[in-house]
């Protein structure tokens, strides 16, 4: 039957076997172009064609070449990558699949889990290390409700009061007070059962010109984002 010959594929040194049919199944993707004939390809050492891209993502590309539907695991946290290999492979119908899933993911996440966003900025002569020349400041960002459930001894007495006082569930920044707030903050989500699951450093600097001379100012900024899978939330205790 006219299509139905195999292929032995090389996609980054991973194997993968299937037919002309399925790979050519969108005739208008690169895999179209290059299996139809209208595209060269490379070929490995036995002769087979050879795609220099990520061998491991390829089964999902191959996997909706076969069935038309994104299958993709629960825990699946790679779909910038997988929307990289996607566009290389210019697979409309999977690009949009991919994009609609990922919103959906984002959309459940958020009704799954808790997050908090702890920004802290050092500004100075010497950001790195807070010294007297420098200054320190802890933004805490998150749900209002998520914040209230957080010691009152961490965000302030007058902060939980103030936040108490306003209806609803609006996201809120508050700005804390004291030393190592970030760190002792992170100690408390930890042992509360929260998961970091991001954290990033950006950094500037500006050359200030005084009579005393020139002065290097530095800003560096850190972000981490934490996450609590619900219904796990409680008063927590604090670690100072």
């Amino acid at each position: 039957m006219e299509g139905m010959e195999l292929i032995h594929l090389n996609v980054g040194g991973v194997m993968y076997t299937t037919t002309k049919a399925t790979l050519c199944k969108y005739r208008d993707s690169m895999l179209g172009a290059m299996f139809i004939g209208s595209m060269r390809s490379a070929t490995d050492q036995n002769d087979c064609p050879f795609i220099d891209r990520d061998g491991e993502m390829f089964k999902y590309i191959l996997n909706f070449l076969r069935s038309s539907k994104l299958s993709l695991p629960d825990d699946f946290k790679d779909f910038d990558l997988l929307a990289v290999e996607a566009d290389f492979y210019q697979i409309q119908p999977l690009i949009d699949a991919l994009s609609m899933l990922r919103d959906e993911r984002q959309r459940d996440d958020l009704k799954t889990h808790f997050f908090v966003e702890v920004i802290e900025v050092r500004t100075g002569t010497t950001a790195t290390m807070p010294s007297n020349n420098s200054r320190v400041k802890t933004v805490l960002a998150g749900r209002k409700d998520v914040i209230l459930s957080l010691p009152s001894e961490l965000v302030g007495e007058g902060a939980s009061e103030k936040l108490q006082k306003n209806e609803g569930f609006d996201y809120v920044e508050l700005q804390l007070n004291g030393a190592n707030v970030r760190l002792r903050l992170a100690e408390t989500l930890r042992n509360g059962g929260w998961h970091i699951v991001d954290t990033n450093l950006s950094s500037s600097s500006s050359l200030v010109t005084s009579f005393t001379g020139n002065t290097l100012f530095i800003e560096q900024s850190y972000r981490d984002r934490w996450r609590l899978t619900l219904p796990k939330i409680k008063k927590l205790a604090t670690y100072m």
